[in-house]
């Protein structure tokens, strides 16, 4: 007999996972539901949920156990963390219960009060390049750095989420398909566009630099209708300056970004370290203010190789970013 769907978009009084009560959603997209729950030993805490349509999916439920085991094993904190993982065959859901972070996410915010003052985005472009050399150091790319994957709380550091898609380096990518890019199209660097096994720290640097470039202008460095007319301009590495998307950016964080955006990974800002210390260098960084956010909002359907150019939902729906969230993935 199949099992009631009271964790579906019309729920009224959606059904606990694994025990933990549902307070509110914080967030829904393509792959998964976040909700607010409550547990006695830890406080308020976010339970993210796979889309029953993806149970039987195995890249999508590779790519959240592998999210599920990395949040709780690597401690940061500019990563969001991991606190409990499994399937809950009442439901028939695999969960992941995470750190509730009590804010928007950096695309949330940026969709509701516009460009970022400069001074925040410093900020949090060097919490997330922090987190990321962390990563780094431990021989793990994350390789979706997006503003859909930064969450904002005042009096914490910005935190990363989402590692579903982190590569470890000597993994040999089994987690993608026939070499091909996977990752978030407007943000990937070039070569990890090309192929996502070819990646090393820089491809983050790439990614976290073209998140701070829209932080700042409200725009992305390459847009585009499609994947492949994005990969045009990331191909040419042409891009309209940050001063003149924003000209109260000054030059020193204006350089700064164009740094991370060198099609060629040698000529590249060299580590996620190096840009931290850049960015905390100019001085500039201001705590990060309280955004007013829409909560449930959904995240946007930012193009994604196969959302762009693949007519196999399988695969789409395996590689597309995981939701955004008013307050936690």
């Amino acid at each position: 007999m199949p099992v009631p769907d009271c964790l579906g978009e019309d729920a009224p009084d959606p059904c606990p996972v694994a025990g933990y009560p549902w307070l509110r959603r914080l967030g829904r997209g393509a792959m998964s539901v976040v909700y607010l729950s409550y547990h006695a030993a830890t406080g308020p805490v976010a339970v993210k949920v796979l889309a029953e349509h993806l149970a039987d999916d195995p890249g999508a439920v590779a790519r959240f156990s592998r999210e599920a085991r990395l949040s709780r094993r690597l401690a940061h904190p500019g990563l969001v963390r991991g606190r409990a993982a499994g399937f809950d065959p009442g439901s028939r859901r695999h969960y992941l219960v995470l750190e509730f972070v009590d804010g928007p996410t950096a695309h949330a915010a940026l969709a509701a009060a516009g460009p970022f003052p400069v001074g925040v985005a410093v900020q949090v472009g060097a919490d997330i390049a922090r987190a990321l050399a962390f990563l780094h150091d431990r021989g793990y790319v994350h390789r979706d750095v997006k503003p859909d994957n930064i969450l904002l709380e005042p009096g914490t550091p910005a935190k990363l989420a989402d590692l579903g898609l982190a590569k470890r380096l000597t993994d040999d990518g089994h987690l993608t398909w026939d070499g091909e890019g996977v990752g978030t199209t407007f943000y990937m660097s070039y070569e990890q566009a090309l192929n996502a096994n070819c990646v090393d720290g820089r491809s983050d640097v790439y990614a976290l630099g073209a998140t701070l470039y829209h932080l700042l202008t409200g725009a992305v460095p390459f847009p585009g209708a499609t994947h492949a007319e994005v990969l045009r301009g990331k191909a040419s590495g042409a891009f309209r300056p940050v001063g003149e998307g924003n000209p109260a950016v000054p030059p020193a964080v204006a350089d700064l970004v164009a740094a991370t955006l060198a099609r060629d990974p040698r000529t590249r800002l060299q580590s996620a370290a190096e840009l931290a210390d850049a960015l905390e260098a100019t001085g500039l960084a201001t705590p990060v203010p309280v955004f007013g956010a829409a909560a449930d909002a959904p995240g946007p359907d930012t193009p994604t190789k196969t959302d762009l150019g693949s007519q196999d939902p399988h695969r789409s729906a395996a590689r597309r970013a995981a939701p955004a969230a008013s307050g936690s993935h």
